[in-house]
């Protein structure tokens, strides 16, 4: 996990884990696998100050629209209009993560901070990460996006194109990130808590 490009695994635990297993017979909300992923953590210190001053009410803010971003849209987009879908799309990870000490003004991430934080993170939640699980899925996901949208390429500058390519390739790490953490802390779940009481039951 160590070897993780940071921004990534920063955008993902700064989002609220959310776990639902249909086949498992129960559901718990992001709130509480939150709560139970990160317990003991420097994140758990620090997350609800910085979800508190971020979003008003309790609720995420509104992200401005900038064109269908998904489904069959296979519009080629301006630059200036992807690259305000993404400003808007991400602004609540942004602001958390400037809140909790990972991210300076300019959006750098600061690596000595997000590492010192993820050490903290329990040791069965850490063991269901893997680079190469994230590394393969983001492979995939641009693959994906270079078939359908391979035909957008002359509408960008080549500086264009290499901003919105590292731009992408983030996002895919976030989605896959997020996915195989949501996953993580499903399993550390099970693991910790729900077989034990399970086996509790019939002992």
């Amino acid at each position: 996990i160590t070897k993780m490009k940071s921004f990534v695994i920063a955008l993902a635990l700064a989002s609220a884990v959310a776990y639902e297993d249909e086949n498992s017979g129960y559901c718990l909300g992001h709130k509480a696998t939150g709560a139970i992923c990160l317990q003991g953590s420097t994140l758990a210190e620090k997350l609800p100050a910085a979800f508190e001053a971020c979003f008003a009410g309790g609720e995420r803010r509104t992200k401005a629209a900038a064109g269908n971003r998904g489904g069959d849209d296979m519009t080629c987009y301006s630059f200036d209009d992807i690259m305000a879908w993404v400003e808007q799309e991400f602004v609540d990870d942004g602001c958390v993560l400037k809140h909790i000490g990972w991210m300076d003004a300019e959006g750098n991430h600061l690596e000595d901070e997000i590492h010192a934080d993820l050490a903290t993170l329990a040791e069965g939640v850490q063991a269901g990460l893997s680079e190469q699980a994230v590394a393969d899925c983001v492979a995939e996901k641009m693959a994906e996006g270079a078939e359908k949208y391979g035909h957008c390429d002359s509408a960008y500058t080549e500086e264009e194109g290499a901003v919105l390519m590292d731009v992408f390739t983030k996002i895919a790490g976030y989605k896959c990130f997020m996915g195989q953490l949501k996953e993580a802390c499903g399993t550390f779940i099970d693991t910790e808590y729900v077989e034990p009481l399970i086996m509790s039951l019939y002992n």
